[in-house]
């Protein structure tokens, strides 16, 4: 049996690589484009994701010749590889049109992580029932959105879990200082670790009582963070993990990472700044009252969100020292209970690896 997995950013590999490692049938041979985490579980990567991510409208048109061809060059390694099946991981501009092609070609689709289309471009649920056997979305409300639009879902639950300690709320090692811990986390692409480190590090010379550690993202260089280093702001790579659950307080670029926090039970602030063409574009089209995953889940601000013109650092400051962020803790135990379990990763895996069994005895 061969299986070829797709992920295009730092999150999509963790989930890739959680999911491989439950993929144990020695029998099976495992191909694909992602990052370390899914290397170290047995994947064998031809293209890093470090190679794949655009984020933002100008961003993804300037490069838009670069990623039609990672398009083409990557269906030609699946045609190659001739697979039983894709698991695509995310990353869905890139992965829907993978998909289609896959359809053509009668090569079973699985998605891990559905595509976002409670918030924009709803017709995209048309091209999940169409093009793919099973969609597994890892939040509680897209199930029945997408089960009722046609598409095959099948919720699990959310692989996240699976990165904590059985408490959720703690990990193996903390990272040590003599100050309470301020966690920075610019993001994880270079467009965000551009915008929004400045901002970060300026915060950071607002705390002066505190000890400010920049997470570095998964498989970035130290030259994404000379500012830091020039300021004297310690950078930490591969324990953005160890980093939150050892900080007092967090400033976060939105994305998986401020879930990652609220499970721990980090007080945080969300933050987020792009492009005006970018921030143009998303108000035009995007239509949710919230863009913080732990806002979403619960239905309410539980993290302040500050985004563009309001994301500064006295308005940051002002969040960090406010009575909502010290009382996050209570919902952040709603979350987990929303959430559910562990073992969303192994379900996730062990219900592919039926499907494909099934299909090919069929």
């Amino acid at each position: 049996m061969k299986i070829f997995m797709v992920a295009g950013e730092a999150s999509g590999d963790i989930y890739g690589g959680l999911i491989a490692k439950h993929f144990s049938d020695q029998t099976l041979t495992l191909r694909g484009w992602g990052g370390e985490n899914m290397q170290s579980s047995g994947v064998t990567i031809s293209k890093h994701y470090r190679e794949l991510a655009y984020m933002g409208l100008w961003e993804v048109i300037s490069h838009l010749p670069t990623i039609l061809k990672n398009i083409d060059t990557c269906w030609d390694e699946i045609q190659d590889f001739k697979p039983d099946a894709l698991v695509l991981i995310d990353f869905p501009g890139f992965n829907m049109r993978i998909a289609r092609k896959a359809r053509k070609a009668g090569i079973k689709v699985y998605q891990v992580v559905a595509p976002q289309v409670w918030a924009w471009k709803k017709g995209r649920v048309k091209k999940l029932a169409r093009d793919y056997s099973a969609v597994f979305p890892v939040l509680p409300f897209e199930h029945d959105l997408l089960s009722a639009s046609g598409v095959t879902s099948i919720y699990h639950g959310h692989p996240i879990l699976d990165t904590l300690d059985d408490d959720f709320t703690e990990v193996k090692d903390h990272v040590e200082s003599e100050k309470p811990i301020l966690a920075l986390l610019p993001g994880s692409r270079k467009q965000e670790i551009s915008k929004l480190l400045p901002l970060l590090l300026e915060v950071a010379q607002k705390n002066p009582s505190m000890s400010p550690i920049v997470a570095g993202a998964p498989g970035a260089s130290m030259e994404l963070y000379e500012l830091a280093e020039k300021a004297g702001v310690r950078v930490v790579f591969g324990k953005t993990k160890e980093v939150l659950s050892s900080a007092k307080l967090a400033v976060i670029t939105s994305g998986t990472a401020t879930l990652e926090a609220a499970l721990l039970g980090t007080p945080h602030v969300l933050v987020y700044k792009t492009s005006a063409l970018t921030y143009a574009a998303a108000k035009l089209f995007v239509k949710v009252k919230f863009i913080g995953l732990t806002n979403l889940i619960l239905g309410r601000e539980v993290v302040p969100e500050l985004i563009q013109a309001d994301c500064t650092a006295a308005n940051i400051q002002r969040e960090l020292q406010s009575e909502k962020v010290s009382a996050q803790s209570e919902a952040f135990q709603e979350l987990r209970l929303a959430l559910g379990g562990k073992g969303a990763s192994e379900k996730i895996a062990g219900t592919i690896l039926g499907l494909i069994s099934v299909d090919k005895s069929a």
